[in-house]
């Protein structure tokens, strides 16, 4: 290799082809920096396939639509260090990346779209763990490996300035390339940062009072638009040709993948009792002792032993495996905004009828699985009723699922649904864990901040709340 290199040096200069040798040898179909057109989608790629890993594989267990009938210490909370989360800091990279090229070029859709990705993903790290790093992450390239761990409170008064910042940036009449989640429809993108703004309000209105925020945003559509139909849901849809596939479809996972989970009996049997359509959709039949078949879910958090046989049990829907663009990553639906306004408003936290609110939720989780609601369901099967509020939090649970850990984290903040539990064979005290706890590299290559922060939050283990988790 030397040789050619010298040989090539020599030649330049006794035939004086300086002038042209670096147009010669440079590549110009290869762009010199990641423009955020190629960014975009591989960042909302990967919180894609993030989403679904985390929804499959541990939001639905630790919300207890599902439970593992081999390797079940996720059910029964034998729980260590876990960095599955603390990976989303590789996708905060790109986005800060995103974020600084479209500053310096006055892009400032770009800019927004950058910044309502930083702060869902800083709000997945932080509902996880809690305190984390924040104002210095992702700070390497500046000598800085060592970040402190900002306090929860912080953190949120950022991602909620961020998404302010951003409906104040972005231009509707203007679109972005790269957008595989909406198109580039930047109206879209400004619903998205307002209702995830009130996903996170809510979130803190044990701790702080949000009614003032809520209310501005609620009150002013204009201004702060947000989603208006299941048409605004923030969901990733693959298409289901490769590479573009789910981790859990046919092509990149194994069935065995899919069906080690399976439905519990809080799932089934609240689908059972009010002959609920999605029941259909979302489970498998199974037949009984007798030869015919039922739906029969498995209570969750036992031990192996306790179990049984899986044959003994409902599976997820086969479907959703075998057709590669079924599973999709949901993110952020108008159901869920709509069970926000209603609980919004029986708190008294905005103005309207939380009635109409949550029938418009629980007729939008039909309508976003693609199904019919029975026509009796809103009037006489789950009627709205201020005072049953298992019923109110059951319907918001069943529209939450395979939405990764939001279920959880409702719990966390309500204790609703009540039937979430420890199980049987738990080994926690039986108690539901409220945190993951931090990966364990933390404990050896930012030692003191990471200690610094456990201790600030009680200690590192499963048990000790988030901030706002009162």
């Amino acid at each position: 290799m030397k040789k050619i290199i010298i040989a090539a040096v020599i030649a330049c200069a006794a035939f004086s082809c300086t002038n042209d040798f670096e147009d010669i040898n440079t590549n110009n179909n290869e762009p010199i920096e990641a423009t955020p057109d190629y960014l975009l989608p591989t960042v909302i790629f990967n919180l894609a396939d993030f989403s679904v890993n985390s929804s499959y594989g541990f939001g639905d267990i630790i919300s207890q639509y599902a439970a593992n009938y081999e390797y079940n210490d996720l059910d029964i909370y034998r729980w260590n260090s876990n960095g599955s989360f603390w990976g989303i800091y590789d996708y905060l990279q790109d986005l800060k990346e995103i974020e600084d090229y479209a500053i310096e070029n006055d892009m400032p859709n770009y800019q927004a779209a950058a910044l309502i990705l930083e702060a869902y993903s800083f709000s997945l790290i932080t509902d996880a763990y809690g305190d984390v790093p924040y104002t210095e992450a992702n700070m390497a390239e500046t000598g800085n490996i060592t970040p402190k761990y900002d306090t929860q409170e912080t953190i949120y008064n950022g991602i909620l300035d961020k998404l302010e910042k951003a409906n104040t940036l972005i231009v509707t009449g203007e679109s972005i390339s790269g957008d595989i989640l909406y198109g580039g429809n930047m109206n879209k993108w400004k619903k998205l940062a307002n209702s995830l703004r009130l996903r996170l309000l809510l979130r803190l209105s044990n701790v702080q009072d949000v009614s003032s925020e809520m209310n501005e945003i609620v009150t002013n559509a204009a201004t702060y638009p947000v989603f208006e139909s299941t048409g605004d849901d923030a969901i990733y849809s693959y298409s289901g040709s490769m590479p573009d596939l789910s981790p859990y479809s046919i092509g990149r996972s194994r069935p065995y993948g899919y069906f080690i989970a399976m439905p519990t009996s809080h799932l089934v049997d609240a689908l059972k009792e009010n002959n609920d359509p999605r029941l259909v959709e979302w489970v498998d039949l199974k037949m009984n002792d007798n030869g015919s078949f039922e739906y029969i879910g498995v209570d969750p958090g036992q031990t192996l032993g306790d179990i049984g046989r899986p044959a003994d049990f409902s599976s997820r829907d086969s479907s959703y495996l075998n057709n590669p663009a079924k599973i999709k990553a949901i993110f952020l639906t108008y159901s869920e905004v709509n069970f926000i306004l209603a609980e919004a408003a029986e708190q008294n936290l905005i103005s309207g009828s939380a009635e109409d609110f949550y029938n418009k939720a629980v007729e939008a989780s039909f309508t976003q699985w693609g199904l019919a609601m029975p026509a009796d369901f809103l009037t006489n099967t789950v009627a709205y009723d201020a005072n049953d509020q298992e019923q109110f939090f059951t319907q918001k649970w069943l529209a939450l699922y395979h939405t990764l850990g939001e279920a959880w984290s409702d719990w966390r903040r309500t204790g609703m649904p009540s039937f979430i539990q420890a199980g049987s064979g738990n080994i926690n005290n039986d108690k539901v864990p409220v945190r993951i706890m931090y990966p364990s590299l933390e404990q050896s290559v930012n030692g003191s901040n990471y200690t610094e922060a456990s201790q600030r939050m009680g200690g590192d283990n499963i048990n000790s709340p988030v901030w706002w988790d009162k």
